[in-house]
């Protein structure tokens, strides 16, 4: 009687043990399913006067690129915490990893989404690894599409790599360290130092400073990229550009507005993208309408707009529906693309 009672404490025992484990390490399984069908075009990365070319289909992310991760946290005590996050691209149209169908832009590493481990405080919080790009979440905020790679005039232009985008840097960053200070007044100041790591070239620079009080949102962004990470094709690069948005919600509409200054030295490359966007509710959905025009100038002269038009219709807090319209005028021509699509959450 006295082992079995002994048995059942020690059991007991164990799942208030689990259990406050759980409460105190929480882990969390999450993602992004997007699917859309209908066209997209693009004058893909190659030659100056590449013809643009369109893919009719099932396409993946045409509101937000698929993705699943995992994070986790444990409280240590005294306001301090371990914390860390795994997420990795899918292809969700065919079931495959990563975001680039071949023979594109060379493959995504499994975690190439985030893959970091850190600690939070009083001081701030502190990350080792693959970390989001800190400039590249400046420009999301301060867009009226978001982190739409396919239909936002700013993220096309500048980040998307497929879609000619002007930056060798991605929207993650590997082998970087990251630091964000507390909030202060509302406002968080990050920097982000990517190692070089024996590819021949200096350290990269990407650094932030987003400002959010009631319906203002202000963000300043720049960055000093001296070499591209594996598995991007190693290279000299001197490029810098500096980035100011703003947002503000004038609850019948909110407006976005964006300008950027980027410069490539080595290739004597300049290119100013003014930006500007508004989302405004339709029934229970929203529209949203964006514009951007980069201009460049230097070793060559040319002018890029591309406008672009959606509308979301939520089914749930977590499954939308969309339709999504735009047209990028580059000198080879002009893409059009259209598609609609389903987006859930997890």
């Amino acid at each position: 009687m006295n082992q079995r009672i002994a048995q059942t404490t020690l059991l007991a025992l164990g799942l208030v043990n689990a259990t406050a484990q759980a409460q105190t390490n929480p882990l969390s399984f999450y993602g992004t399913m997007d699917l859309a069908l209908g066209k997209l075009s693009s004058q893909p990365p190659g030659p100056p006067n590449a013809p643009v070319t369109s893919v009719n289909g099932v396409h993946n992310g045409g509101m937000q690129t698929s993705y699943f991760g995992v994070r986790g946290m444990e409280d240590l005590g005294d306001g301090l915490k371990a914390k860390f996050q795994l997420e990795s691209f899918l292809r969700a149209d065919t079931g495959a990893s990563g975001r680039f169908n071949p023979p594109g832009p060379p493959q995504d590493p499994f975690w190439s989404r985030s893959a970091w481990v850190g600690l939070e405080g009083s001081f701030g919080e502190l990350r080792l690894g693959n970390n989001t790009n800190p400039a590249w979440l400046a420009n999301v905020f301060t867009s009226a599409m978001g982190n739409n790679s396919l239909f936002s005039p700013s993220f096309r232009q500048q980040y998307n790599g497929s879609t000619r985008g002007s930056m060798a840097q991605d929207t993650g960053l590997p082998n970087s360290l990251s630091y964000s200070s507390p909030n202060l007044a509302g406002t968080v100041a990050t920097i982000n130092v990517q190692a070089a790591e024996g590819t021949g070239s200096g350290s990269n620079f990407n650094a932030s400073v987003v400002h959010r009080s009631g319906p203002l949102l202000l963000a300043v962004a720049g960055a000093r990229v001296q070499h591209v990470p594996s598995p991007d094709p190693a290279g000299a690069l001197d490029e810098q550009f500096v980035m100011l948005g703003a947002s503000y919600d004038l609850k019948v509409v909110r407006l976005f507005a964006q300008y950027t200054d980027f410069k490539d030295k080595l290739g004597n490359v300049k290119i100013r993208t003014p930006h500007i966007g508004l989302t405004a509710p339709m029934g229970t959905g929203q529209v949203q309408l964006a514009w951007a025009e980069g201009k460049t100038s230097g070793a060559a002269s040319a002018a890029r707009t591309t406008i672009s038009a959606g509308y979301v219709h939520p089914l749930s807090r977590r499954t939308q529906l969309y339709l999504m319209v735009g047209t990028d005028k580059v000198s080879a021509g002009t893409a059009k693309s259209y598609v609609t699509g389903i987006r859930h959450t997890f």
